[in-house]
């Protein structure tokens, strides 16, 4: 029998089947279309258009939604109302956006703003890294629908895998934490250079992140292996993070839009707008823009 909040009852534990909280606020209908689409058409739209404000637009779209998850992430965990299925959808989700608030204006380059910037990432990108560790270390008593973890899997390549499998969960933490030792080696360095820079040593242009070209900037379009191989890894993980959501026990309720999933899909407006006006300025031509640009200059 089923009790009011849709699990099995405790009563007959061999036909026990524990379903999980669907939580559409996390991995709703809405939230993966928009993150889908966002992260697609920045790889496609950056080799096609090769325009910096359209990439712009789009990159800042994504980051400001990966940034947005992981801090939804965070501060649910810390409230004990995270399960570990969720916590296995943002770390899909996570490695199809990223995490990036950088400003898409052309500003003066400076050490300060670059120092404080980093700062910013570094807390970022440690913090991210930190989380997923403890997320995989406690796997077995995770998020506050524990006893469901065991019957949580987890698909890779196709494959269900239990989520509290020893072999994988020792795996994952110890990929992740390789990378926080290498992010860590990485900040030692920058740091022994930013301790030159207050010296007033010669610092090189690029060690503070400098402000480059966007990858839509004329001349700078990605080299077709490169899109290719973005593609292959944004498809792959949408496509086992749909298989984890069709092959795990939720509870009905995954397809209800709430304000979550409204809020994810009206970060598409930005780039629709930017696509829009880069596609009927190439349709009034910008020969006459280009000649009144050039007037609007002369003395």
């Amino acid at each position: 029998m089923i009790d009011t909040y849709g699990r099995m009852e405790q009563s007959n534990p061999s036909d026990q089947q524990c379903l999980i909280d669907p939580n559409p606020d996390v991995v709703g209908v809405g939230i993966r279309v928009s993150l889908y689409v966002l992260a697609l058409s920045y790889h496609i739209f950056t080799y096609v258009f090769n325009s910096a404000e359209l990439s712009g637009a789009i990159e800042s779209s994504l980051g400001v939604t990966g940034l947005a998850l992981f801090l939804t992430a965070v501060i649910t965990t810390a409230r004990q109302s995270l399960g570990l299925f969720h916590a296995l959808c943002v770390f899909h989700l996570l490695g199809i956006v990223g995490l990036s608030a950088q400003p898409r204006g052309r500003y003066p380059g400076g050490v300060v703003r670059r120092v404080v910037f980093m700062a910013f990432y570094v807390v970022v990108m440690t913090g991210s890294l930190a989380y997923l560790i403890y997320v995989f270390a406690t796997a077995p008593t995770f998020g506050d629908q524990a006893e469901c973890n065991d019957t949580t899997v987890y698909v890779l390549f196709g494959v269900d895998i239990p989520a509290t499998s020893p072999g994988l969960r020792w795996t994952l933490v110890a990929g992740l934490a390789l990378l926080l030792l290498g992010f860590g080696i990485w900040l030692l360095f920058v740091t022994c250079i930013a301790v030159d820079a207050l010296f007033g040593r010669k610092v090189p242009s690029d060690v503070f992140g400098a402000q480059q070209a966007n990858p839509g900037d004329g001349g700078n379009r990605p080299p077709p292996y490169q899109l290719i191989s973005y593609l292959a890894g944004t498809i792959y993980l949408a496509v086992m993070l749909e298989l984890t959501i069709q092959r795990n026990a939720l509870a009905p309720g995954l397809e209800e839009w709430s304000f979550g999933q409204i809020l994810a899909m009206t970060m598409l407006i930005g780039p629709l707008i930017e696509l829009a006006s880069l596609l009927l300025g190439r349709i009034d031509g910008g020969g006459h823009d280009q000649q009144l640009v050039q007037l609007s200059r002369m003395p």
